[in-house]
């Protein structure tokens, strides 16, 4: 009978420490997933600046005509008698 407690208090210290070491396991992953995101939402931010800074520079200069189109037709005409070289 001895034998027979003995074995359930070490079957159910097994499966304490299984589920302390599970509950350790899962606690240091929500924090380096915290950690994780709070970098990807600081280095977003930056990105947003950035292309936000850009993006009204075009807005600007397009408002101003100030773009290059290149859809237009080029103004010059040659003749068929020139020679080319």
């Amino acid at each position: 009978m001895e034998m027979l407690n003995s074995i359930i208090v070490g079957v159910s210290v097994s499966v304490v420490t299984a589920i302390l070491g599970m509950f350790g396991w899962i606690a240091l992953s929500v924090v380096d997933l915290k950690t994780d995101t709070t970098v990807i939402a600081i280095k977003v931010d930056e990105n947003h600046k950035m292309i936000k800074t850009l993006w009204e520079d075009y807005i600007d200069r397009s408002s101003n005509g100030n773009l290059a189109w290149l859809n237009e037709a080029a103004n010059i005409q040659s003749t068929s008698e020139e020679k080319i070289r």
